[in-house]
C-alpha cells in the first residue's frame, strides 16, 4: 500500500476498537482477531490502536449476503 492509498484510507477518520465492534455488532475480541489475521488494518498512535472508519465500512460491505428465496 503506497502513501496515497494510506492517506485515502484514513481520510474519513479513525475509531476505537470498541466503536468498530459496536458498529459491526461483534465483540472486541473478535475485532482483535480480525486485526491479527490481517483483515482489518490499524493505525498505531503511541500505545493506542485505531481502525480507519473506511476499513470497517468496507469490511461490512464486502460481507453482505443476499439470500435467494427457495421456491
Amino acid at each position: 500500500m503506497n502513501i496515497s492509498q494510506q492517506q485515502e484510507l484514513v481520510a474519513e477518520g479513525l475509531q476505537r476498537i470498541s466503536e468498530s465492534a459496536k458498529f459491526l455488532g461483534i465483540s472486541r475480541s473478535f475485532v482483535y482477531r480480525l486485526i491479527n489475521s490481517g483483515v482489518l488494518p490499524t493505525v498505531r498512535i503511541g500505545r493506542s490502536r485505531r481502525i480507519p472508519i473506511r476499513a470497517v465500512r468496507e469490511l461490512a460491505a464486502a460481507n453482505v449476503v443476499v439470500e435467494t428465496p427457495l421456491g
